[in-house]
């Protein structure tokens, strides 16, 4: 009896690593459903404005348009820059993680819903950046999801949302055999185009990445589009240049060709998978306990 007693307790051990191996802890960064503010003066808190025009210098706390009642924000149509810009500081998304990076198996989630006011109009500066530092300027310290003029409704394949990595150039036949590229270039942006994404639509839609790496030496993005896969970016820069943000601007702060937009639901959510180590002590602390019974009989 005892013998199986051992057998047993050995099995369950084994059941818990494999159960530690495969957990994950999740942190919700920002989940912002734009509900909670009194009126503009308490979003501006905590969404503090950018620009330089101090008589619209922030984008608006707004009923006008609402994923999630009833509130969101409104970035006007704008033919003049720095105005309509906001951010929303945090700390560093790099101390979520039990390796203190952006570690093999984590992931990093950000997501956002996008009222696209024209969907027939070419595309215009609307779009929100998840940033490392307020001046990022290598690889990967800057992602844009939404909109740009760089690209009209007609290349790459039609009038798609569009993202930005900043260093990344992405090439002209895609890898995944969706539409090619028309218009290519460092930071520029590109069409999410591929796995059968829908085109855009006027309305609300949700735009998300998840950042991650498999190897601990480039970072590997997935976009989506209203929760379907629209993009795969892989091996993107360097171990060095895996980032941690802290960081989200809403609006371009740039000219929209008098274009609105309006962001609502903001989330940021990390996935961190436990350090080997920790799964190794989780081990020994359960034979310990096991070692400890068999003394005590």
């Amino acid at each position: 009896m005892r013998h199986i007693a051992r057998v047993l307790s050995a099995g369950l051990v084994g059941l818990a690593l494999t159960t530690a191996a495969r957990a994950t802890v999740i942190t919700n960064v920002i989940t912002d459903d734009f509900e909670s503010y009194a009126n503009q003066a308490a979003f501006q808190a905590a969404w503090p404005a950018i620009g330089t025009d101090v008589t619209v210098p922030s984008a608006l706390f707004s009923t006008a348009q609402a994923s999630s009642p009833t509130h969101g924000i409104q970035v006007p149509g704008t033919a003049t820059s720095n105005q309509y810009r906001n951010r929303k500081s945090f700390a560093e998304t790099s101390t979520l993680s039990s390796s203190g990076n952006l570690g093999v198996g984590d992931q990093l989630i950000w997501s956002f819903d996008f009222y696209d006011s024209n969907a027939g109009a070419s595309p215009s500066r609307n779009f929100s950046n998840l940033q490392d530092s307020t001046a990022p300027g290598s690889t990967n310290q800057l992602i844009s999801l939404g909109l740009n003029n760089n690209q009209t409704n007609a290349n790459s394949g039609g009038n798609f949302y569009m993202a930005r990595i900043l260093g990344f150039t992405a090439t002209t036949v895609d890898p995944d055999g969706g539409a090619n590229e028309d218009v290519i270039g460092s930071g520029q942006y590109f069409k999410l185009n591929d796995f059968g994404a829908g085109l855009r639509s006027t309305g609300w839609h949700n735009l998300k990445v998840v950042e991650s790496t498999d190897d601990g030496l480039s970072t590997d993005f997935a976009f989506y589009v209203d929760s379907v896969l629209a993009e795969n970016v892989s091996n993107v820069g360097t171990a060095a240049s895996i980032r941690s943000y802290d960081n989200i601007t809403l609006g371009s702060g740039l000219s929209n060709a008098n274009t609105e937009v309006d962001f609502d639901n903001m989330a940021l959510q990390y996935q961190s998978v436990p350090e080997p180590a920790s799964i190794v002590s989780l081990g020994a602390m359960g034979l310990f306990g096991l070692a400890g019974r068999r003394r005590s009989r």
